[in-house]
């Protein structure tokens, strides 16, 4: 988990990027040609990035071209990464405000248990 309470401005975007990139990694390792999301999933990472799950590929392919999606999730990039790593929950980050989900809502819920099913939590 990375810690951003006492980072400088520059330390922050650094631990931005740098949990952006292991959230494409994470996303890469996870979504295997076993599991589709059958949608376009993308995250906007304010100061970062953003990365797109293309689940219409075979297999699911996970870029950095900004390009329209099904669903887009905003959200802080360390704090997407803590979710992902399942450190933190998502219904409460959620009901907390700082998430905040634009288009068919269905599609960011099909990534749980897949992330799941990778953690070894959910044996599908």
């Amino acid at each position: 988990m990375i810690e951003t309470t006492k980072l400088s401005a520059g330390r922050l975007a650094e631990a931005a990027a740098q949990a952006v990139d292991e959230i494409e990694a994470l996303l890469r390792a996870s979504l295997t040609g076993d599991v589709s999301l059958g949608a376009t999933l993308k995250f906007v990472h304010p100061g970062a990035d953003a990365l797109v799950i293309d689940g219409r590929k075979t297999p699911n392919e996970v870029h950095r071209r900004d390009v329209p999606a099904d669903c887009t999730v905003h959200i802080d990039p360390v704090l997407n990464l803590d979710i992902l790593q399942g450190h933190v929950d998502q219904n409460v980050a959620f009901r907390q405000g700082r998430i905040r989900i634009v288009g068919d809502l269905s599609v960011v819920t099909r990534l749980r248990p897949i992330m799941a099913r990778r953690s070894g939590a959910v044996n599908e």
